[in-house]
């Protein structure tokens, strides 16, 4: 069993120990080093890697979908850079507007974000684990139909096909999740970000953050592959379009779905 209290002790611990580092090599852009800038990518790149490592939101939801959609792993994994990306720039628009155009500080910024936008966040990605339910629950109905009424000549569907038990299939799907995730900025983006304005160096800070977007999704892709090798490895043996195939997949959304609403009520409750 993984001991994940000691892993998360530990992420934090890694944590600090970059965001100091990232705050010195700020300092050093500030006084014009000129290999300040290379150190403070590699450093939030590396950030990004151990931040997503500890607990978040962002892998729950990507495994999660990759272990109940029948999306492919190339699209998985556009979809998981695309989200860390996409949360990188909530980071600098946010801070960009608040701290240049509303004048408000580094602490008063990271109150917001977690008094209104993590909330949101977490509520958006819990209605997504409720529509991996719903169209489980939905597939699960629709099979139970007497096999003789699916063929009636009335010209209408009455069993599901595959499409009708996939998900993120539709840009409406894909955006949502990207979406879950991006509305709440990383913390860490946040203190980069603020730091870097108060430094003059803004623009790197900018440079800094999307590599820790890319650090982040560096380990959420291995999350992803994995939710996806585990959907593979349920359904091995089972022709795409056989019943138990079609039975396994409505299974499988509501089991990721339930995984996500669990993990999101547990989130809003602490």
């Amino acid at each position: 069993m993984v001991p994940w209290a000691e892993v998360s002790q530990w992420a934090a611990a890694q944590q600090r120990g970059f965001q100091n580092a990232m705050a010195r090599a700020l300092q050093a852009i500030r006084d014009g080093e000129p290999r300040a800038l290379w150190l403070l990518c590699i450093s939030t790149a590396a950030y990004g890697v151990v931040h997503a490592i500890g607990p978040g939101h962002g892998k729950v939801l990507l495994g999660g979908a990759a272990f109940a959609s029948g999306a492919t792993f190339r699209r998985l994994a556009t979809l998981t850079l695309a989200s860390s990306l996409a949360q990188s720039a909530t980071a600098i628009l946010l801070v960009g507007a608040l701290v240049f155009g509303a004048r408000m500080g580094s602490g008063e910024t990271a109150e917001l974000t977690e008094t209104w936008l993590a909330p949101l966040s977490i509520a958006a990605i819990g209605a997504i684990g409720a529509l991996l339910i719903w169209r489980g629950a939905r597939s699960f109905g629709r099979l139970t139909v007497p096999a003789e009424t699916h063929a009636c000549g009335c010209g209408h569907a009455h069993g599901p096909t595959v499409q009708d038990v996939t998900s993120l299939e539709t840009f409406r799907d894909a955006a949502a999740l990207v979406g879950s995730i991006a509305i709440r900025p990383c913390t860490g983006a946040l203190f980069v970000l603020v730091i870097a304005a108060r430094f003059d160096a803004f623009a790197a800070g900018c440079l800094a953050v999307l590599t820790m977007g890319l650090g982040t999704a560096a380990f959420n892709l291995i999350v992803a592959g994995g939710g996806t090798v585990a959907r593979r490895l349920a359904l091995l043996g089972q022709g795409a379009e056989s019943s138990s195939a079609l039975l396994m997949s409505a299974f499988l959304h509501i089991v990721g779905g339930g995984v996500i609403v669990t993990f999101s009520f547990l989130t809003l409750l602490a």
